[in-house]
């Protein structure tokens, strides 16, 4: 399996279990960290995972790393859910998410990265109900939206 499949049926997993249960956007990405680390040693992959890797472009959230090669690079932006709270501000900017899509842009393009993802997880659908995805982005809703743009040598 490929590092960039690895990566998106982690997601898909994700997705399909829901994203309610995280407080912060840190959690979030120890989780998706810990599940690839368990499909790697389960699978028996040659893969490992880092976080807040320094790459050209920016500080990649997690990588997947082929021996010394970033395969894949992600971005995350985490939405909490209010559970009934009501509360005026996001935590996420849309400036953070558009500057997440130019990051992945520039890990591949100058930095030799496989493939690179800026994920943006909305646990309780209140934050991209007021927001439009992005261009080059796609949506697809379980328990909370996850809208995600992808970005790949060809």
């Amino acid at each position: 399996m490929d590092a960039a499949t690895l990566f998106e049926k982690t997601m898909d997993r994700l997705r399909e279990r829901g994203t309610r249960g995280f407080s912060k956007e840190a959690d979030l990405v120890q989780a998706v960290q810990a599940r690839i680390g368990r499909e790697i040693e389960t699978k028996g992959l040659h893969y490992r995972t880092a976080k807040e890797r320094i790459l050209v472009g920016g500080r990649a959230d997690l990588v997947i790393l082929d021996g010394q090669s970033v395969a894949v690079a992600a971005e995350f932006k985490y939405e909490p859910a209010r559970d009934g709270a009501i509360a005026s501000d996001d935590v996420v900017d849309w400036r953070e998410v558009e500057a997440d899509i130019q990051k992945i842009r520039k890990y591949v393009e100058e930095g030799g990265v496989g493939a690179a993802y800026a994920i943006l997880i909305d646990a309780d659908d209140r934050w991209t109900r007021r927001h439009p995805n992005p261009p080059g982005t796609a949506a697809s809703g379980a328990t909370g939206a996850m809208a995600y743009g992808r970005c790949g040598r060809r």
